[in-house]
Order: C-alpha cells, then structure tokens, then sequence
C-alpha cells in the first residue's frame, strides 16, 4: 500500500507533525478491544521505519512500513498482512489514512 499526500508546510515541519501524531496515535484505544503492543519508530533523516502489533486477546498482527518526507511530499509504504485485509480492504485503509493526513496538513 503506497499513499502520496502534499504536506504544504516545510519538511522539518512535517515530519514533526508527522511524529507526534504516531506518538499520540500509538497511545490510544481503539475500538473493538485493539490494543497496540510494541510500537517502534525510528528517523534516518527524512525516513521513518516503523512496526507496531495490533493485538486483540490472544491475536496480534504486526504491521510495518516507512514514511518519507521530501520538500513538498509524504509517503507512506507499507504492506498490510492477509489478515488485515480479510477484514478491511487495502482501499479502506488507504482512505482512513489519507483522511488522517489531510487533517494533520490541512
């Protein structure tokens, strides 16, 4: 899953938005008893790896990606396991994700 979004702002600028809305978003509840377990991140200048576990009882997923920042541009990569998409589809996701991004720029 790949999601391309302008930022409208500077790079640094971006990516410190872009950090402290997945500090704030790893610390959540989230519906139906999901749990994020293990959340990780790291910056190598403009690109952020990340993995967390979603984790429902004695289920979890881990999902990962990166995230890249340019001068104009964020990019989100990520493959989302089977088991995700079983129950949601990649375009749901996208759009979830692409709301979230057009709030955090907006």
């Amino acid at each position: 899953m790949q999601i391309i979004k302008k930022h409208g702002t500077t790079k640094n600028e971006a990516i410190k938005k872009i950090d402290s809305f997945l500090n704030d978003l790893m610390k959540k509840d989230f519906p139906a008893g999901i749990k994020i377990k293990d959340p990780q991140k790291n910056w190598n200048g403009s690109v952020m790896n990340f993995s967390f576990r979603a984790k429902k009882r004695i289920v979890g997923i881990t999902i990962s990606g990166t995230v890249s920042v340019n001068d104009a541009e964020v990019k989100l990569d990520s493959t989302l396991p089977g088991m995700v998409t079983t129950f949601v589809s990649e375009d749901k996701v996208k759009d979830v994700i692409t709301k979230q991004f057009e709030e955090l720029f907006s």
